[in-house]
């Protein structure tokens, strides 16, 4: 167990050159790009700018924390590490697909008011990209930095311009 946190905090102590940056950004755009065209034909996402600023400003700072952050020490940390001890192969695939189970898990669970689109399998199919994409990702770039951004990226775009509620 040591060896799996010793891994992570590598990985947060770990910042991409500048070669990592541009090809994590070259994988994550299509990717984010084909999920928002998933959301539009699917309705779970649609074009609602928030026009206030600080509204926008204090959920960038806590979107930062929750989920960005704790999702990825998680997922693709702590359990892509441990995950990649017993099967380096299947690893990814097995942080992944808890990655996706999580998100029904937590609307059913906890159920927030973003829960009926955790539900909907068009949102799934969404996150298995995303999930797939951060796997490689951290891997590749051997970082966590780069997969914490681009998942703040993604939930700030979406509270902030593509209807996602706010707590």
């Amino acid at each position: 167990m040591h060896l799996i946190f010793q891994q992570t905090v590598g990985a947060l102590k770990t910042w991409p050159d500048s070669r990592h940056w541009f090809a994590a950004l070259r994988l994550a755009v299509p990717a984010l790009a084909i999920m928002a065209a998933l959301g539009f034909l699917a309705g779970w996402l649609v074009w609602n700018p928030v026009t206030d600023i600080t509204t926008v400003l204090v959920a960038a700072a806590f979107l930062f924390f929750v989920p960005a952050l704790l999702e990825e020490l998680l997922f693709r940390g702590v359990l892509l590490s441990w995950l990649t001890q017993f099967t380096p192969r299947w690893g990814a695939w097995l942080s992944t697909l808890l990655f996706v189970a999580w998100h029904p898990l937590q609307a059913l669970t906890i159920g927030p008011p973003w829960a009926d689109m955790f539900l909907q399998p068009t949102f799934w199919i969404a996150t298995l990209i995303m999930g797939i994409i951060l796997s490689h990702i951290r891997i590749v770039s051997r970082s966590l930095w780069p997969v914490i951004l681009i998942h703040w990226f993604a939930v700030l775009i979406w509270k902030s311009l593509l209807g996602g509620p706010f707590y």
